[in-house]
């Protein structure tokens, strides 16, 4: 999946009897005990709550009317709302180059929430500048960046090269699915720019990182905070 080329860059989400893969199957993903995952930082709630904000202040201009029920809920479904703020923004910040930190902060804690609620993850905040935060995952040694991949959407330049796919894993997982990416059919550069496509790159390469270790018997069956310390 790229924008005619190749582009390198799961497991259960928190609600019960939920399999987001199903090239799964049950029996097949790595059993783990299910234990209470860190709360989220309520810096990223807030902003979050902000990118929900104006999401929806722009469907009501859009509609000449109050849209309430045009408003992201955290779900992947109404992420193509964040999907068309950010196109929308993509232009306005031509002319307002300085509220870029707080759109991307914005839209990239919402991204990152929507990610944290489909699969077991976890906010890792380090310092106060929000383009670090990360989320790691319990279900394969993998980190994503949603604030700075908020930024090379929304800051996007035509002669630029493609925009990091915002996640960190280890060499071995990077080649299976560079291979497995490989394999999709190319998605168009504006597709390719928007936070829904962010997410389903996500979930290929966790699910990707996942199959490798069930056919792996030394793999570890699940992961920590502590595990990424370091």
């Amino acid at each position: 999946m790229s924008p005619e080329r190749d582009q390198d860059g799961s497991d259960e989400c928190g609600e019960p009897g939920h399999h987001p893969f199903p090239g799964l199957a049950t029996h097949d993903v790595l059993s783990r005990p299910v234990a209470p995952l860190p709360e989220p930082p309520s810096a990223v709630l807030e902003l979050a709550e902000a990118c929900v904000r104006f999401v929806t202040t722009m469907m009501s201009t859009l509609s000449g009317k109050p849209s309430p029920n045009l408003a992201p809920d955290y779900t992947p479904e109404t992420l193509s709302l964040v999907d068309h703020y950010v196109v929308e923004s993509r232009r306005a910040l031509y002319d307002r180059p300085e509220a870029l930190p707080l759109t991307a902060h914005a839209v990239g804690a919402y991204l990152g929430e929507v990610v944290r609620r489909q699969h077991r993850a976890w906010w890792r905040i380090d310092g106060d500048d929000p383009t670090a935060w990360r989320l790691e995952f319990e279900s394969a040694m993998l980190s994503f960046h949603p604030i700075e991949v908020a930024y090379t959407l929304l800051a996007r330049d035509d002669g630029e090269d493609e925009p990091w796919s915002g996640f960190d894993l280890r060499d071995q997982d990077r080649e299976a699915l560079a291979m497995r990416l490989a394999e999709l059919p190319p998605v168009s550069e504006d597709e390719y720019l928007l936070p829904s496509t962010r997410l389903e790159v996500l979930d290929i390469a966790l699910e990707t990182v996942i199959a490798k270790q069930v056919d792996d018997p030394y793999a570890k069956r699940s992961y920590a905070p502590s595990d990424y310390e370091g």
